[in-house]
């Protein structure tokens, strides 16, 4: 890119483009050019109007650039920026008069890449400007407020790191819709387990704030939610397996309404089968309402037995088809 230099005497000032070694080492933008010859030449008539017209030459050669200008348009470009990168811009805008190489030249800079190199892939692209960033950032913070929280200081740091994982507004505000309404919204035992698991304490903001570190909203994201909604159905009928055991179901398709279903008639079932010499365990019934045959069978048989001995069905019934319902459901 061109630079320039300013030439001439008192009064006459004008700007060059800069031509020999010389001039172009020393020389600036044509902006910065400009300011500086009318500084110059508005010297120079105060000058005169002070000894009478008599001044002393100046050099030809033009002065250091006007760095408060440079800065009032970093300021007025990026108010948010700390004082050292507006001074990295104000520099690099002298140089270039030109905002997209100045901003290019100040995100190679130390003080830039401290305050902001969240911002940056490993292979040096953008995963978004320093002004997108603000943005994203409000609307995080518009998301925890809707679940009340209000102090976004802790989570200054945070909301970097969800930039740099590439999380934009609209996901991280379905990640707390999931939870809202997948465990907030949910019978209580949900919300418990759900602290438990992530080794959450406090109060609901506090889980909403968790999802903020990597290692719990991974999780969420790949169904852990729904298994402790599984791991609370059996929980409040006094059922308890490892999370392990719940994850299986869950991956093997096990829903909530069927866990529901099923761990609320485990207990009758059982003690009823225990009337008649069987023993049943919850892991059958679990696999009867997988569809599991060899189960379903199993417990339909022992359902028949329980009517033959004059007790009740307990909810079992099996269709001319074939297929189990109640207890345990498709």
């Amino acid at each position: 890119m061109a630079t320039y230099v300013v030439v001439g005497s008192p009064g006459n000032y004008v700007v060059k483009e800069a031509v020999t070694e010389e001039e172009i080492a020393s020389g600036m933008s044509q902006i910065a050019s400009q300011q500086t010859a009318d500084t110059l030449n508005a010297q120079a008539v105060v000058q005169q109007n002070t000894d009478g017209g008599t001044s002393t030459p100046p050099p030809t050669q033009a002065p250091a650039p006007n760095t408060d200008a440079a800065m009032a348009v970093a300021r007025s470009l990026f108010s948010f920026f700390p004082e050292a990168v507006l001074k990295d811009y104000a520099n690099a805008w002298i140089k270039y008069d030109d905002t997209t190489l100045a901003i290019a030249e100040v995100r190679t800079k130390p003080a830039w890449k401290k305050e902001f190199g969240f911002l940056q892939r490993d292979d040096g692209s953008l995963i978004m400007s320093e002004a997108e960033m603000l943005s994203t950032k409000a609307s995080y913070a518009e998301t925890l407020r809707e679940v009340d929280i209000t102090d976004m200081t802790q989570f200054e740091t945070k909301f970097n790191e969800l930039i740099s994982g590439e999380v934009s507004a609209a996901e991280f505000q379905q990640r707390v819709d999931l939870v809202y309404n997948q465990v907030v919204d949910q019978i209580p035992e949900v919300e418990r387990l759900y602290r438990e698991r992530f080794g959450i304490e406090l109060d609901q903001p506090t889980i909403f704030g968790a999802l903020l570190d990597p290692d719990i909203s991974d999780k969420v994201l790949k169904g852990d939610i729904q298994t402790l909604q599984l791991q609370a159905q059996a929980s409040i009928r006094g059922f308890t397996q490892s999370f392990a055991r719940f994850e299986e179901l869950r991956k093997a398709g096990l829903t909530t309404q069927q866990a529901a279903q099923v761990y609320e008639q485990a207990t009758s079932f059982m003690q009823a089968a225990s009337t008649v010499g069987r023993e049943v365990e919850l892991k059958t019934l679990e696999e009867a309402a997988l569809g599991d045959v060899t189960s379903q069978q199993r417990l339909q048989r022992i359902s028949s037995e329980i009517q033959s001995a004059g007790g009740i069905q307990l909810g079992a019934a099996q269709t001319q088809t074939g297929e189990i319902v109640g207890l345990i459901e498709d």
